[in-house]
C-alpha cells in the first residue's frame, strides 16, 4: 500500500512548466503521486528549487509563520469548498470522493453541523466579537503549530529534492535510460546527492565484515529510497513527540508505511534506520522539534534567495 500521495519533494517536470506558461494541464494528465500539503502555497512560498523565484521570495523565512498560521483557516473557507465543487485537490483527482453523491450530500450536512458548533454556539454565549474571536484564535493557533510540523519534515537542510520527466534518467551511470516518466536522482539545493555518500560507507562498511558480502545496490529513484531521501524526521524515538504529532515526527515511517498505525512509529524506527545505514540510503533525523524549525527557517532563507535548479 502506497497511500495516496507516494512522492513528496517530487514534481512533475512537464506539468510546472506548463503552470508557469499559465496552460493548466487537463486532470488525465496531472501527476497523481505527488503530495500537494508542501508545494501548494506557491507562488507565496518557494519549496522547491524547480519552481521560478520572485523578489518577496527573500522574506518569505520572515513571513512564513504567518502564512502557516492561516493553514486551517483557509482549509476550513476556501479548500473545503473547492474540493466539493471541482471535485480536485490542485493535481489531485477528487472523483473517488466527490464523485458520489451521497458523500457531496454528506460533505455539506457536517459542514452546516460543524460551523454550527464551531463557531455558531461560540458566537450565541459570548457575542459576535469574542465568538468570532474564539473561533479564529484558535484556527491560528492550530495552523501554525501543524503547518509547522508538516513543513519541517521536507523542507529543511540537508533533505532532497527532484522530479519526474520524460527523458531518459541515468541513475547507476550504466548509460540505461527511461524512456517513460520517471523520478529523477534527488539531489539537495546545492546539488549534491546524499544518497551517493550513504552507498560509498555501506560498501565500505560491508567490506570490514567477515564475508566480504557486497551490499546490494539500490537505484537512487528506488520508491523507498525516494520517501528516505526526501524526508526528515525529528524528536525520534519520542512517544510524546510521537503522539502529538500523529506520526509526523516520524515522517520516514510515515511515508515508507502508511497503512501501519502511527503508534508504532516510535518503536520501529531504529530498525529502519539500521536498515537505511546497511543498504547505503540516507537517514535524516534532527534531535527536537525547536532544531527542525531553526534549520527549516535557514532553508527557506537559502530558497528566498533565488537559487534555482
Amino acid at each position: 500500500m502506497l497511500g495516496h500521495h507516494p512522492y513528496t519533494n517530487v514534481l512533475d517536470g512537464a506539468e510546472e512548466r506548463r503552470k508557469e506558461e499559465g496552460v493548466d494541464c487537463l486532470m488525465e494528465e496531472k501527476d497523481q503521486e505527488s503530495d500537494p500539503d508542501v508545494f501548494s502555497s506557491f507562488p507565496l512560498m518557494r519549496m522547491h528549487p524547480f519552481h521560478t523565484p520572485s523578489w518577496f521570495h527573500r522574506y518569505q523565512h520572515i513571513y512564513a509563520p504567518f502564512l502557516f498560521a492561516m493553514m486551517t483557516l483557509a482549509k476550513v473557507f476556501q479548500q473545503d469548498y473547492e474540493v466539493a465543487v471541482s471535485k480536485r485537490l490542485y493535481h489531485i483527482d477528487a472523483h473517488a470522493r466527490y464523485g458520489s453523491l451521497w458523500n457531496v450530500l454528506r460533505f455539506w450536512g457536517m459542514k452546516f453541523i460543524t460551523m454550527i458548533y464551531m463557531m455558531g454556539l461560540p458566537i450565541y454565549f459570548h457575542g459576535m466579537v469574542k465568538g468570532a474571536a474564539l473561533f479564529v484564535t484558535g484556527h491560528l493557533a492550530c495552523g501554525e503549530v501543524l503547518a509547522t510540523m508538516f513543513i519541517v519534515n521536507h523542507v529543511i537542510e540537508g533533505v532532497s529534492y527532484a522530479k519526474k520527466d520524460l527523458k531518459g534518467v541515468d541513475n547507476d551511470n550504466d548509460g540505461q535510460g527511461s524512456k517513460e516518466k520517471a523520478v529523477g536522482k534527488p539531489a539537495t539545493m546545492m546539488g549534491d546527492t546524499p544518497m551517493e555518500a550513504t552507498r560509498l560507507r555501506a560498501s565500505e562498511n560491508s567490506m570490514k565484515d567477515n564475508d566480504h558480502k557486497p551490499i546490494p545496490s539500490v537505484p537512487f529513484n528506488d520508491w523507498a529510497a525516494v520517501q528516505c531521501q526526501t524526508s526528515v524526521n525529528w524528536a525520534p524515538g519520542s512517544w510524546f513527540w510521537n503522539h502529538f504529532s500523529g506520526g509526523l515526527s516520524h515522517q520516514i515511517e510515515h511515508h515508507l508505511f502508511p497503512s501501519i498505525c502511527h503508534t508504532n512509529y516510535a518503536y520501529i524506527h531504529d530498525v529502519v534506520e539500521r536498515t537505511c545505514e546497511e543498504y547505503g540510503v540516507p537517514y535524516q533525523s534532527e534531535p527536537s522539534l525547536l532544531v527542525a524549525y531553526g534549520k527549516m527557517i535557514n532553508h527557506l532563507k537559502y530558497l528566498g534567495r533565488g537559487k534555482s535548479e
